[in-house]
């Protein structure tokens, strides 16, 4: 009876065990079927990115053949539809600005951050900001705000005397709030759109209006000058503009062109770019 019942285990082992390799074979063949079929046609894994308010935005051809073949719509927002007359011409100069990043304005940057105090640093950026006072008071002027181109006009005053020419930002530790404003944001407030999406030489992601706002902008700053006839710095010295490159780039040196390592990087930084700016508008019409 014994023998019988041992006989009786080791057969559904044996079953069980059957059933186990069938099941692994099963497997085995689907994953081998898959990876032919994915030998034909790469699937590509949808691409996700976060914005602030929560939602979601994604770019996804469903398959892959050299081309995108389809964009998905996550709550509304449509990543693609940008207007991007430009394109081939702006995803050239975006090529051209990786290798000026790459070989030239990146290197400069860690020389000078290897070579220069963080207390200099810090006192070269204050002064580079003080000047983006002169155009903060006088978009906030256009545009009929008054309290803020006080304030405005206050910290310049005090930066440049007291800061000694705005290489300390006193006005901040007297609790004087630094605000923004360009020419840029100027000209949406009275109602001109974007225009098309640009990509500069050395500057990056912009549109024809920020382009024209941005030319105002370091034009206004050339003309006035303002610290050529009391103490002869001239802003527009080629040295203080090559100075004025690395520090702007230095601010932003987190952002690095092919950085991403998704075949859709320019689409995402011409995406945000107009988003962040459109964000800057929506502010000023909220307040």
């Amino acid at each position: 009876m014994n023998y019988k019942k041992v006989m009786l285990i080791i057969s559904c082992f044996f079953v069980v065990g059957c059933s186990s390799l069938k099941k692994k074979s099963d497997v085995s063949y689907e994953n081998s079927e898959r990876r032919n079929i994915n030998e034909k046609v790469y699937i590509k894994k949808k691409e996700y990115l976060k914005l602030s308010d929560g939602k979601e935005i994604v770019q996804t051809p469903e398959t892959w053949n050299g081309e995108v073949t389809e964009y998905s719509e996550i709550n509304g927002t449509k990543f693609i539809e940008i207007y991007d007359p430009l394109e081939p011409l702006n995803r050239r100069v975006y090529y051209f600005n990786y290798y000026l990043d790459k070989y030239i304005l990146i290197p400069a940057v860690n020389t000078y951050e290897y070579i220069t105090p963080e207390f200099v640093q810090k006192g070269v950026s204050n002064f580079f900001g003080n000047l983006q006072e002169i155009n903060t008071f006088l978009n906030s002027l256009l545009q009929f705000e008054g309290k803020k181109a006080t304030i405005t006009l206050a910290r310049f005053g005090i930066n440049s005397t007291f800061g000694v020419l705005g290489l300390f930002d006193v006005a901040s530790a007297l609790e004087l709030p630094k605000t923004y404003e360009d020419f840029g944001l100027t000209l949406a407030k009275y109602g001109i759109g974007n225009g098309p999406y640009l990509v500069l030489p050395g500057f990056g992601p912009s549109n024809l209006r920020d382009t024209t706002g941005k030319a105002a902008g370091i034009l206004t700053v050339a003309e006035i000058n303002p610290y050529d006839n009391p103490v002869g710095v001239d802003v527009t010295h080629p040295g203080v503009s090559g100075v004025s490159v690395i520090n702007t780039r230095q601010e932003n040196k987190n952002f690095r062109y092919y950085g991403t390592g998704s075949p859709f990087e320019y689409e995402y930084v011409r995406y945000f770019y107009t988003k962040y700016r459109e964000t800057l508008v929506d502010i000023k019409q909220k307040n």
